[in-house]
């Protein structure tokens, strides 16, 4: 793959963290979260419209009163609108949180949102949403539990847990299971790809037919925060998240080939320090990745890149 063009595309905040990127009615749109820092209170969501080539054209802020909006995530629902995920903790003047609980807000032109809804049961956190068969799935963890669930649903309807223990320390006994992704072959065949931050810190990808209740689980033998998953063909998945290197965490492209599970790096982002992460839209032949990092600029700014990948990579 080679890159075509990486650019800055928000440096306004203090602390620009925790991206997501989709494509809608013909833009990109960026999902953030803007605050104090990485771990403070105040964290707000910061969206940015861009076009195919990284302009801005408008950007929007989404607030919840009293709560730490945190890891944004869009999806684009059945019926053309564009979905809004977010975990909340609730503070409500109090000093430490009263709850957690994930919200969705729904938009039909980019411009006016919905009232939030919330999500899922309260304390498990909802990480992402993905689309199969006009409904949505999603996986939830909890540290204290160290176990991740499956939902599936309409997040604006019913929402409920559909596996219980999908991963967990209990039943597969490899510890702290927790951000993931998700995709859906055309034949209904699952795939999740789960960070873990306990033991041998290993990210794994579990393999599902429906009605995905039996899961067969890879250990994918190095470690991926925020991991982030598209897959180019039926042979490889690319990968992205934050990896370890030598020289501190690195934002990356992995290529992951799907028969052997073997993964192989493909580009180091620039990037370093508070880093991750990333989100990934393909057009075509063409990967558009965002991720923030604090490696330029003395804090933590959102960049956006644009790739060609190899036609080899997509047969």
């Amino acid at each position: 793959m080679h890159e075509q063009w990486q650019s800055c595309v928000w440096q306004r905040g203090q602390h620009n963290a925790f991206t997501d990127l989709c494509e809608f009615n013909g833009m990109l749109v960026c999902s953030f979260r803007e605050a104090t820092n990485h771990i403070s209170a105040d964290g707000v969501i910061r969206l940015l419209y861009l076009d195919m080539q990284g302009k801005l054209i408008r950007h929007q802020q989404v607030k919840l009163p009293g709560a730490d909006l945190r890891d944004p995530k869009l999806s684009v629902t059945p019926d053309g609108k564009l979905l809004l995920l977010a975990y909340a903790k609730v503070y409500n003047g109090h000093q430490d949180p009263v709850y957690r609980q994930a919200y969705t807000w729904l938009t039909q032109d980019g411009q006016s949102w919905s009232s939030p809804k919330q999500l899922g049961d309260k304390n498990w956190w909802l990480w992402r949403l993905r689309w199969h068969k006009d409904k949505a799935y999603g996986v939830a963890y909890n540290r204290e539990a160290q176990n991740t669930r499956l939902y599936a649903g309409l997040p604006r309807r019913t929402f409920e847990c559909v596996e219980p223990q999908l991963f967990s320390l209990k039943k597969q006994g490899k510890g702290y299971p927790n951000e993931s992704d998700l995709h859906f072959s055309a034949d209904g065949t699952a795939q999740v790809l789960l960070r873990r931050d306990a033991d041998s810190c290993t990210a794994q990808l579990g393999i599902s037919a429906p009605p995905y209740r039996r899961w067969v689980w890879h250990d994918l033998g190095f470690y991926l925060a925020g991991p982030r998953m598209l897959n180019l063909s039926q042979g490889y998945s690319l990968l992205a998240g934050r990896i370890w290197q030598q020289d501190g965490p690195k934002t990356a492209l992995v290529l992951l080939n799907l028969q052997t599970m073997k993964p192989s790096l493909l580009r180091v982002l620039p990037s370093g320090g508070d880093t991750s992460y990333p989100g990934l839209v393909r057009q075509g032949n063409n990967v558009f990745v965002s991720y923030y990092s604090s490696h330029q600029h003395h804090k933590a700014c959102i960049y956006l890149a644009k790739f060609t990948l190899d036609d080899e990579l997509l047969s």
